[in-house]
């Protein structure tokens, strides 16, 4: 599954944090959104790794999900690519 997830962090040290933690998921795309492909148990993974940065009274992180039927619709204008992951295996 593929998520793109946005953030506001109110504190310039856990904004890194939280920038740090996303580009071991994913890519970014602007400078406060990312693009991560990862299965259920990893999405847990990152929310928690996420948690135990944020302060949930200040910070904002939001998640969506995009199914592989509408990643196919995106579309871009301008500089820069959108990037379609291909599934792959390791063995």
């Amino acid at each position: 599954m593929t998520y793109f997830i946005a953030y506001d962090i109110s504190n310039p040290k856990r904004l890194r944090g939280v920038a740090k933690i996303l580009e071991n998921y994913g890519w970014r795309v602007q400078y406060s959104f990312f693009e991560c492909e990862m299965d259920s148990k990893v999405f847990e993974n990152l929310k928690h790794d996420l948690l135990s940065v944020i302060n949930i009274k200040e910070d904002s992180l939001h998640f969506y999900p995009i199914c592989e039927d509408c990643l196919k619709k995106t579309s871009s204008i301008g500089h820069g690519d959108i990037y379609i992951p291909r599934s792959y295996e390791i063995l």
